[in-house]
């Protein structure tokens, strides 16, 4: 039986991001998968906690085509030991 309660088809992805929080604090992760409502990214060296339905914004850092990617708001739906699930604000 199928434990996953996502309604979203999960697509492994591994990219840097930025993450910025609501004090402009920046930090990088590795992104784990993605769907079209969200992001799973991993823990860096320095585990840093967000409070589940934190406000932050999202950015690659990696060139996927002309100009800079755009920042998406995403909000902290979930956390684990292994990192931090995002949901994207839309």
């Amino acid at each position: 039986m199928d434990n996953n309660k996502r309604g979203s088809t999960r697509v492994g992805l591994v990219i840097d991001i930025k993450l910025i929080n609501g004090e402009q604090q920046e930090y990088i992760y590795k992104s784990r998968n993605i769907s079209d409502t969200g992001v799973f990214l991993e823990h860096n060296e320095e585990k840093t906690e967000f409070p589940i339905g934190a406000q932050v914004v999202l950015q690659v850092c990696s060139q996927l085509g002309d100009g800079d990617p755009p920042p998406v708001k995403a909000e902290v739906a979930r956390i684990t030991d292994e990192g931090i699930g995002l949901q994207f604000v839309l």
